[in-house]
């Protein structure tokens, strides 16, 4: 069983050399014949729902999955707090998985935790921003606002939201706290994104110990991570 982890690009269109590189990889991908592709989220900097613009902007990139598709490999999708409600290219077209918040895997005798990571934050105020953004008013405004607009919008606000080294080491000591009570509730191996910071690290619960890892962030330094023959690779594309 070979499974490719990729996450945190954060496309930003047709000009974002972050962007060609990644359709390069994908490209590279479909030679190299992965069983399972697993996206943790934030793959694109802005996707939600059915959007012409936003087609039109990841064209390279959807090709890349279709190729992949045809070569008989599973696309798994774990939406991040930039690309939510997919919509029907992933889950008709591709046949692809798309978990809102997380998903659980069976691999090898071992249980799996996948999630973007962004469910890791306590914080009141993040959850009601990330419920408004999957609520059925924000539909109903994207669905007002001509799509155009729709894209500017994303990628100013996403501007904002950039995720700066202090803020990315909160995030991560998080995560493994996180992780800990994952595996206190049973899961053997607890897969996060989010903070963009590459590692895996075997963790201590009172009851067992379970394995962290996350691929980091591709946007920064082209990374994803290999799980094969029970292992896992920390990997850079070049």
């Amino acid at each position: 069983m070979r499974i490719v982890f990729v996450a945190d690009a954060h496309l930003r269109g047709m000009e974002d050399e972050n962007q060609r590189r990644l359709v390069e990889f994908l490209d590279w991908l479909a030679t190299y014949r992965p069983h399972k592709l697993i996206i943790l989220g934030d793959l694109f900097e802005f996707w939600t729902g059915l959007n012409g613009v936003i087609y039109s902007h990841y064209f390279p990139v959807l090709k890349g999955f279709e190729h992949l598709k045809e070569g008989g490999t599973e696309i798994i999708y774990l939406e991040g707090n930039h690309d939510f409600s997919l919509g029907q290219f992933f889950t008709g077209f591709l046949g692809a998985k798309v978990y809102r918040d997380s998903a659980t895997l069976e691999l090898d005798g071992k249980r799996f935790y996948l999630a973007h990571g962004d469910i890791a934050d306590p914080s009141p105020g993040y959850n009601l921003w990330r419920w408004f953004l999957r609520s059925p008013l924000f539909r109903f405004i994207l669905m007002v606002l001509h799509p155009s607009l729709v894209w500017k919008i994303a990628l100013r606000l996403s501007e904002r939201g950039r995720l700066y080294p202090e803020r990315a080491s909160t995030i991560e000591r998080r995560h493994r706290e996180f992780a800990k009570r994952r595996i206190l509730s049973g899961y053997d191996v607890v897969v996060l994104a989010h903070s963009h910071i590459q590692g895996m690290e075997r963790l201590a619960t009172p009851r067992k110990e379970g394995l962290y890892a996350n691929p980091g962030g591709w946007r920064e330094e082209f990374n994803y991570m290999v799980y094969e023959d029970g292992q896992f690779l920390l990997k850079k594309y070049s």
